[in-house]
């Protein structure tokens, strides 16, 4: 992320300090607030596929092991999701198949929400309508195929066959405990839990950005914010780092605003989601060290 704020400093230092003051303690607070409601949904919704995949946790424990996973978010390799699987097996005795069920539906319905999110900023690009409707089409597509028991069945016997066989045993387990997951009420209700924590962190970006001065409808901020971390995902960067910050501060400016209040936008948009998440791991693994009885 370094490089970008730099890139949006050195453009105009003077604007992009300003740009940064706009954020008063009242702004900084109600970010904050909304990035908590987008951990709280979500920590409902993995609540939601652990119940529905048969190990009901109570609201507490499954939060605490979701935010915990946080802590890890920016290593490599998907640490913080190893971490919540071991914790889960240690703690709770679910299988490791059921656990990474359960991320799969967890990171399925997070992909689905942000695609319907960024439809609503796909108006101010090139052939937008197009591509809004082929986006709606594919996440129908995908309801569509969860919605059939028969249906997720000939797409698992179909994902099996292009696995390499010493790991198509494990790699059917996983595929039949994700389809049960995913199709009906589980996937129904986690995507709209998607749908209604991602908003909240996209409505930030666009309180950021108003707070910068710039005039920007509410689903351009919106769509933008989807885009950026969908494609910054693309990259396959630890929390996107750097490439959602890029897509974000290139997008913010093809929409209007300057690079200096863009970039601002950017580090205020990063720093109070996915940072903040970040600090909430650690302070909840510092919480469970210190609560934890010996031996």
């Amino acid at each position: 992320m370094g490089a970008f704020v730099a890139l949006a400093f050195w453009s105009d230092a003077a604007r992009f300090g300003e740009a940064l003051r706009r954020i008063g303690v009242g702004d900084l607070a109600l970010l904050l607030a909304l990035s908590v409601a987008n951990y709280a949904t979500r920590a409902a919704r993995w609540r939601v596929f652990l119940s529905s995949a048969g190990h009901p946790l109570g609201w507490a424990a499954a939060t605490a092991n979701f935010v915990r996973g946080f802590a890890w978010t920016t290593t490599p390799g998907k640490v913080g999701e190893a971490a919540r699987a071991l914790e889960l097996k240690r703690d709770y005795a679910v299988p490791y198949a059921v656990s990474i069920a359960a991320l799969l539906a967890d990171r399925l319905s997070d992909v689905l929400g942000l695609a319907l999110i960024s439809i609503l900023a796909l108006a101010f690009i090139p052939h937008g309508g197009i591509v809004a409707a082929c986006v709606a089409a594919g996440v129908a597509l995908v309801l569509w195929i969860a919605a059939s028991d028969r249906r997720t069945a000939a797409l698992v016997r179909l994902l099996v066959r292009v696995v390499p066989q010493r790991f198509a045993a494990r790699f059917e387990v996983l595929a039949r405990e994700s389809s049960r997951l995913a199709r009906g009420g589980p996937l129904t209700i986690g995507l709209a839990l998607s749908v209604v924590g991602w908003a909240a962190e996209a409505w930030a970006l666009h309180l950021v950005v108003v707070s910068m001065g710039a005039a920007m409808p509410l689903e351009t901020a919106m769509g933008i914010y989807a885009i950026a971390l969908l494609g910054g995902a693309l990259f396959l960067l630890p929390g996107g780092l750097g490439s959602t910050e890029a897509l974000m501060l290139f997008l913010l400016v093809q929409a209007g605003m300057e690079p200096a209040a863009a970039g601002a936008a950017t580090v205020v948009s990063r720093v109070t989601t996915l940072w903040f998440a970040v600090a909430l791991g650690w302070a909840a693994l510092a919480w469970r060290g210190a609560t934890r009885q010996p031996g």
